[in-house]
């Protein structure tokens, strides 16, 4: 049976600016079968070595692979020509610049939205376009403090805790792809183009929406261990095992809390599901000592096949290589090679599971241009002269 063209076939998107939440962005309209060219800074100009000592601390290859890059020098007026002429042609363009840059480059949505009115413009920021914050600078850890999740992280009594990874960032890209989905549709439909706002703050505020909704209903702000999923009952909590691992536990329900008791040795503990006070405290003692009395992959083998809601907390390299996650790397669990071996591309699925995109080489900045009409004589022009990259 042949295989459907991906939704966004022909699409064509440019993205400019853009840090990781574009990023990964970028990856799931990829994978949705949008054309993805990505403008980046001219080799050796001012600002293009802007995360050199960074080298290595974010790799996000495998979030680009199948798009194609093209190096312009945007400040000047050849190279923001160039831009605008390519924009013309686009469906949407991605944009992360702070508030206020790209108007004053003169390649924001409305110089944009003049030549093609169809146009779908995304600007991701760190609190969006307007309101008091718009010009203060961030990352992650900022978004998720101004949200009030990392009050809620860590352990009851500690200091607040920063996740493993960069959760603001990465809600950014699904909502910047979904609402550009939507925009795209609505452009098939209506012909006219629309400006998105997406603050990265906002994705971490949504998940937040039940605590705030919480605050408004009592005027009572909760702290870490407040709730039951922030660790207040052993029930919804981490436990170190006899080796120095950690199993997660996660039994919610009523029978998957039974069942865990039972396997533990003590079925009669699970009457005590919300035990308060002492009783509580010496609950959580019980599990605690439990735990520590096998490894954690003793723990794994006795208890996460039953129904109870328990997963060993594994490291990246590990979770990189369990079977189960193979998945997500090329769409079959029973994938026998893992991302990086022998005749495989790394590829990180994103959350859109579509079959992984077929890309041959990348296209550089003169074919890229080529593809965009640029003629081939003014291309050598403008890499002799440094406003296109090679």
């Amino acid at each position: 049976m042949d295989t459907p063209d991906p939704p966004l076939n022909g699409a064509r998107l440019l993205s400019v600016g853009h840090t990781l939440p574009g990023i990964y962005c970028i990856a799931i309209l990829r994978d949705l079968g949008a054309d993805v060219t990505r403008i980046e800074r001219v080799a050796g100009a001012p600002g293009s070595q802007r995360y050199e000592g960074l080298a290595g601390s974010f790799t996000t290859r495998s979030l680009l692979t199948g798009t194609s890059s093209c190096e312009l020098d945007l400040k000047d007026p050849r190279g923001r020509e160039c831009y605008l002429r390519m924009a013309q042609q686009a469906d949407a363009v991605l944009e992360g610049f702070r508030p206020g840059v790209a108007e004053r480059l003169g390649i924001d949505y409305a110089r944009l939205s003049k030549d093609n009115p169809g146009l779908v413009y995304a600007a991701i920021s760190g609190y969006g376009q307007d309101g008091p914050y718009r010009d203060r600078v961030g990352h992650d850890i900022n978004y998720l403090a101004e949200s009030g999740i990392l009050h809620l992280t860590g352990q009851p009594n500690g200091p607040p805790g920063v996740p493993g990874v960069t959760m603001g960032d990465g809600l950014a890209g699904i909502n910047g792809a979904l609402n550009i989905v939507a925009a795209l549709l609505a452009q098939r439909q209506t012909g006219r183009g629309q400006y998105l706002d997406v603050a990265v703050v906002d994705g971490p505020l949504f998940l937040m929406s039940a605590e705030i909704e919480h605050y408004w209903s009592t005027g009572i702000s909760r702290d870490r261990g407040d709730m039951h999923l922030t660790g207040r009952y052993p029930w919804y909590c981490l436990f170190e095992t006899k080796d120095g691992g950690y199993i997660s536990v996660g039994s919610v329900e009523p029978a998957f809390y039974a069942r865990l008791c039972e396997l533990m040795g003590r079925p009669d503990l699970a009457s005590r599901q919300f035990a308060e006070g002492g009783d509580l405290d010496a609950l959580f003692e019980f599990f605690r000592q439990r735990f520590l009395s096998k490894t954690r992959d003793e723990w794994t083998a006795l208890l996460a096949g039953e129904e109870t809601c328990v997963a060993p907390v594994l490291t990246p390299g590990e979770a990189a290589e369990a079977p189960q996650n193979r998945r997500a790397w090329t769409g079959n669990a029973d994938a026998a090679q893992p991302p990086g071996a022998a005749g495989s591309k790394p590829m990180v699925r994103t959350p859109v599971r579509l079959p992984p995109p077929k890309p041959g080489p990348e296209r550089m900045s003169a074919e890229t241009l080529a593809s965009f009409g640029i003629a081939d004589d003014e291309i050598a022009t403008l890499q002799a002269e440094g406003v296109a990259g090679r």
